[in-house]
């Protein structure tokens, strides 16, 4: 079947309504405290429950945003909560790579010990709206900034390793390729269908630097939680805006996606398992962009290029 006819009909199928037992963490691993985890995108949908689950576990956590507001009251809910943990709020806009030069800068003058990095921020932007240092808006949120904030944040995890990185991602199957000749002449990096393209970048960045760090004791990896219900899809267009709340009916509820992404931050199960996908749980195969090293290498130094300026 087509990849993209496959996807759009798990749009209007139902999917898990709770986290899979089967999956579950021992007890043993959910004791997070002296674990710091800086984590962006844990304001909002599913990366805002992940947080609270990390907090009841006893985690310390580092929560970069946008909004100083929202995020200062998230910072007093959990408090207020009977979770174990600590939580701080830095303020980061993922549009803006000098901003996220200088939250890094922040965490790394006042966090000595980082456990684990969770890039869990992400848009769907449907529009030619461009980022404030002129990229795409996809291409800067969900590529160039974490891309940036792991790499200001890499010494710092090697120096407390056992150490994670954890990176979201969707579904990029139904995307053929890359065009990086369209990247390296077009200084916005705007391409059609530039969400997935965004996210098979950051695919390719992962297995790069899981290979870079696999002798110094940090793993990274990625995470598809599945079509759950988010605010990824606020930005729908034709059809699938038509047929918005049959799909949210149909999506797993917040719940699920977190649980995916805390079991992948701190369940034994995933000790040493470095450069792979899961995807609802289960690992599957890497792109077949990923395999192709010479691509891989291009779009480094495409990156290094364009990230000069910040690190």
């Amino acid at each position: 079947m087509n990849e993209k006819i496959r996807l759009l009909l798990k749009l209007f199928t139902p999917q898990r309504r709770k986290p899979d037992p089967r999956h579950a963490m021992p007890k043993a691993d959910r004791d997070l405290s002296g674990k710091t985890i800086v984590f962006t995108g844990g304001t909002d949908g599913i990366g805002r429950v992940a947080v609270s689950m990390l907090y009841e576990m006893g985690a310390s956590l580092v929560l970069l945003g946008r909004d100083t507001a929202k995020g200062e009251s998230i910072v007093k809910d959990l408090a207020a909560s009977d979770g174990r943990g600590t939580a701080t709020f830095e303020r980061c806009d993922l549009s803006s790579l000098q901003s996220v030069k200088e939250c890094g800068d922040r965490i790394l003058a006042t966090q000595p010990q980082i456990d684990a990095l969770v890039n869990c921020a992400g848009v769907n932007a449907m529009t030619d709206r461009l980022s404030q240092d002129g990229f795409a808006t996809n291409w800067a949120v969900n590529y160039l900034a974490p891309v940036l904030l792991t790499r200001l944040l890499l010494g710092r995890l090697r120096a407390s390793a056992p150490a994670r990185i954890v990176n979201l991602t969707t579904d990029t199957a139904y995307l053929d390729r890359l065009d990086l000749d369209m990247m390296e002449t077009d200084p916005t990096l705007g391409q059609k269908d530039s969400y997935a393209g965004s996210k098979l970048a950051l695919e390719m960045f992962s297995v790069d630097l899981a290979h870079d760090l696999k002798s110094f004791g940090v793993t990274v990896n990625l995470q598809h939680p599945g079509y759950i219900r988010s605010n990824l899809l606020r930005n729908l267009r034709g059809i699938e805006r038509v047929m918005q709340g049959l799909m949210r009916i149909m999506a797993s509820p917040t719940e699920v996606g977190a649980d995916r992404i805390v079991r992948q931050v701190a369940s034994s199960a995933f000790a040493g398992v470095t450069g792979v996908i899961i995807a609802e749980d289960q690992q599957r195969p890497h792109h077949a962009e990923v395999g192709d090293t010479a691509k891989r290498e291009r779009l480094a130094r495409l990156t290094d290029k364009i990230l000069a300026l910040w690190l």
